[in-house]
């Protein structure tokens, strides 16, 4: 089947849809851009500095505690964020959890120089890409600002090794529709890991299907979009001897 154009950019606002409705309707109260906004948690709006206040409690955690250097970042959106036990998951390590919830992958860029190169990280684990499609956002972009990210950080960090984590088949919305466009994505960000020094790409699509080839229900919570404690272990094991 050949899509035109037009028919391409219906698709892509389609998931767009799709995802911005699951993205809206599962981050939590507290972290979502306020409409009036005076949540207190950033200005609103669909910019970086939304999360001002969020990564300002970042600082302040690190300034009353400093963050180990050299251990292992986990940065990225709300599968990071709840990720909250991810130190048990890896005990050998020391685990920094940078995520805040709702961020897309420009978020993350533009707040690098405060909570991930200050780290001086050995291991970043970037998951990020879901926000993304949910805001309209096409894979082509996503893989820029995957790219951007990794250019920033090697340009400081030459040395440290970045996973790209890709995004699972989404229980809650898995039309063929959008499992293509996920797939299409995370496609891209592992071609672009291939082409960067020091970067992996983690592929999460075949260890979320089932034996029918459908979104394993138990690697998921009730929303179908966030990860399980099965979930998390799944991509503890598919990261596992890799750092």
């Amino acid at each position: 089947m050949t899509c035109t154009p037009l028919s391409l950019l219906r698709l892509l606002a389609m998931v767009a849809v799709l995802l911005a409705g699951l993205a809206l309707s599962t981050l939590p109260a507290a972290e979502a851009p306020a409409k009036n906004g005076k949540s207190g948690k950033g200005k609103a709006g669909g910019g970086p500095a939304r999360w001002e206040e969020t990564i300002k409690k970042f600082e302040a955690a690190d300034a009353s505690t400093p963050a180990p250097k050299g251990a292992v970042l986990l940065v990225g959106g709300s599968n990071a964020r709840r990720w909250t036990d991810v130190g048990t998951y890896f005990q050998d390590r020391k685990v920094i959890n940078r995520g805040f919830g709702g961020a897309q992958l420009t978020d993350v860029l533009h707040y690098a120089d405060r909570i991930v190169i200050p780290y001086a990280p050995k291991v970043i684990l970037l998951n990020a890409g879901g926000n993304d499609l949910a805001a309209g956002k096409s894979p082509e972009q996503i893989r820029d600002a995957a790219r951007d990210f990794i250019t920033k950080v090697h340009a400081t960090l030459p040395d440290t090794r970045i996973f790209c984590i890709g995004l699972p088949p989404v229980r809650r919305s898995s039309s063929p529709e959008v499992l293509a466009v996920i797939q299409k994505m995370n496609t891209l960000l592992a071609e672009l890991a291939k082409s960067e020094k020091n970067t992996e790409f983690i592929d999460l699509f075949p260890a979320f299907l089932d034996p029918e080839g459908k979104p394993r229900t138990d690697f998921f919570v009730e929303d179908g979009t966030h990860f399980s404690p099965k979930g998390y272990a799944a991509v503890r094991d598919l990261l596992k001897g890799k750092f």
